[in-house]
């Protein structure tokens, strides 16, 4: 019987322990270091309207959010300038509402170094008067401009769409462009 499980261990069993000590060393760092501070920034400081997940999905290190007295969230990643380790203002993202009537539906607006995502309440009353709501996501920092028109609008759409639902107003939005 010893002999059976000395061979198991040394066979499978090793391969196995090894790899349920990296799972479980992945899931202390994941749920407790730099990604789990930076989780919680996002979903402090950004308000519930930015996906904490889908932020840290772009394989950055370290991601911190803060908040700006313009009622936005700065995203801001880990970078290295003249060889030390920094925090870099990456994106920021804005919510407005609007009880003013605005023609068209919902949409996305492009500028040079942001996305829009207009969000047309199709029940202002239920909403109580909010008529539209624009959610926009820009580049910051140096090199705003490589951001990608995909990462601003899928970033907009989610803020709109999470702030149209705080809000009780009903409301489709297209997909986000890619580019």
């Amino acid at each position: 019987m010893a002999q059976s499980w000395s061979r198991w261990l040394l066979g499978a069993g090793i391969p196995v322990i090894v790899a349920a000590v990296g799972v479980g060393g992945w899931f202390l760092y994941d749920n407790t270091g730099d990604r789990a501070r930076g989780r919680a920034e996002i979903i402090e400081n950004c308000q519930g309207l930015v996906d904490p997940d889908a932020v840290m999905g772009f394989g950055m290190p370290r991601v911190e959010a803060g908040a700006t007295a313009e009622n936005a969230c700065i995203l801001r990643r880990a970078g290295t300038f003249e060889g030390q380790e920094q925090m870099d203002d990456w994106v920021s993202v804005t919510v407005v509402a609007s009880k003013d009537a605005e023609p068209g539906g919902s949409r996305f607006d492009h500028e040079a170094f942001s996305v829009t995502a207009v969000a047309r309440c199709t029940d202002p009353a239920g909403a109580g008067g909010v008529t539209v709501l624009r959610a926009t996501a820009a580049g910051e920092g140096d090199g705003r401009g490589g951001r990608g028109r995909g990462l601003l609008s899928e970033l907009a759409r989610e803020a709109v769409l999470r702030a149209a639902a705080k809000a009780g107003c009903e409301t489709t939005m297209p997909p986000a462009p890619k580019d």
